[in-house]
């Protein structure tokens, strides 16, 4: 099997959707001699943050030595982007080797459970072969949807970690809150310590009666402090003081306020780690820090017009990326490109973004929950700003450059999967020369 030939079958796995549940990942990790028991791991659930908490622990542990493994979901270019090992990701032949051992299985799977794994269990089991096999230290591993039933809530994790807990995925996760809350709180074990970022009360109280349940030592960054020292587009810096240190000058190189309270979680689940007999000083901290490279959220570039990509896909986004960009940027116009799913909260959005743009072009996420995509248009109308629609990404994009003048921002935002179809062509097209 080579690489095209693993994406094939990956691809007709989609059919099979989203099908929460673990029988299907256990007996399928079974038939691979339960990889996942063979190294160790963080596990990180939460709504927002996770991504970037996941690329701020990989890098500190990666900056104290250690063989870092990574899996996260979802990608932007490439399937590839979803396995990584000290920030290089899988390389095409690996993994076509680790699919077509895991789809060696697959009929066994099918015979024992009656159903078919799918793409992400599939995926979920060659992270985990994969890792074992190259023999990492650690493993940081992102939750794919929501916590309790994900395929990856097989783990014996080091460390739990959840990151701000808000609604998505409601179609699957619960309408209520707190229903979303007990499905990614379903990732707390038995009397291994939970790290949790700032969250409502509502919330909060989801997380501490799990913890208390399963006997699970709790730790919250509310009890941390920080404060931001200096910002500009290239990065920040801040202070920050946990129950156990403080900390009097770290640099950051992601944007956005909201990465302070990702950093604290970030640092107090090291801290854990360290009690853990984990070695990891503070100067492993100060460089991971330092150099973390997570694209797609508020990532700034400098390209024939400065551009922002970022993936805000759901309220609490659309808010961090309003509350960004007038702070962190300076610009004559803001000229949006957004393309929102039809599953995702496409009005609270728009009324978070719609003061803050001057121009929007509206155009169809590249995805099968797209929906009645150009309804955004309505709900933009009242804002009074010019908008444009342009079915075709690409068509969208240059349209976006076209119209850039002197200290104009472009904005692509609103879908991960838009950004992954059109951020390697702005890229290549529009790269200054």
């Amino acid at each position: 099997m080579n690489y095209q030939e693993a994406l094939e079958y990956l691809h007709k796995l989609c059919k099979f959707g989203i099908n929460l549940g673990l029988e299907r990942i256990e007996n399928l990790l079974d038939h691979l001699g339960n990889p996942q028991l063979k190294i160790k791991t963080v596990h990180i659930a939460g709504t927002n943050g996770k991504g970037s908490t996941v690329a701020m622990l990989a890098n500190i542990l990666k900056a104290a030595g250690f063989k870092v493994g990574v899996y996260t979901s979802p990608h932007l270019h490439s399937y590839t982007e979803r396995i990584s090992i000290n920030g290089i990701n899988i390389s095409h032949s690996d993994f076509a080797e680790e699919m077509a051992k895991v789809k060696a299985v697959v009929p066994q799977v099918l015979k024992a459970t009656g159903e078919n794994p799918t793409e992400f269990e599939i995926l979920t089991a060659m992270a985990f072969d994969y890792f074992s096999a190259q023999k990492v230290d650690i493993a940081v591993i992102e939750v794919g949807m929501g916590g309790r039933l994900d395929s990856t809530n097989i783990l014996l994790p080091e460390v739990c970690v959840l990151t701000g807990i808000s609604a998505d995925h409601i179609d699957y996760l619960g309408p209520a809150l707190t229903d979303i809350a007990r499905e990614k709180a379903g990732i707390i074990k038995k009397g291994i310590p939970v790290v949790s970022s700032r969250q409502t009360e509502e919330v909060l109280q989801v997380i501490r009666e799990k913890a208390e349940n399963v006997g699970a030592p709790l730790y919250l960054t509310e009890d941390c402090r920080y404060t931001q020292l200096s910002y500009s587009v290239f990065g920040q810096q801040f202070a920050l003081t946990t129950p156990n240190k403080q900390y009097e000058k770290i640099p950051l190189a992601l944007l956005g306020d909201h990465q302070l309270e990702n950093a604290a979680t970030a640092v107090y689940t090291i801290e854990i780690l360290r009690s853990l007999g984990w070695f990891i000083n503070d100067e492993a901290i100060i460089e991971g820090l330092r150099t973390v490279y997570w694209p797609g959220r508020l990532e700034y570039l400098w390209l024939k017009a400065p551009v922002i990509f970022d993936g805000a896909h759901n309220r609490a986004g659309a808010k961090v990326l309003a509350e960004a960009i007038p702070k962190y940027f300076r610009y004559k116009r803001m000229i949006f490109v957004l393309a929102i799913l039809a599953d995702k909260e496409r009005e609270a959005i728009i009324n978070l973004l719609g003061p803050i743009g001057d121009v929007f072009i509206v155009t169809k996420a590249p995805s099968a929950r797209a929906g009645q995509w150009d309804d955004v248009v309505n709900l933009l109308r009242k804002f009074n700003k010019e908008v444009l629609v342009r079915e075709n990404n690409q068509e969208a994009v240059d349209l976006a450059f076209a119209m850039a003048e002197e200290g104009d921002f472009i904005c692509f935002t609103g879908s991960l999967y838009f950004l992954g179809g059109i951020r390697e062509y702005v890229l290549k097209k529009y790269a200054l020369s």
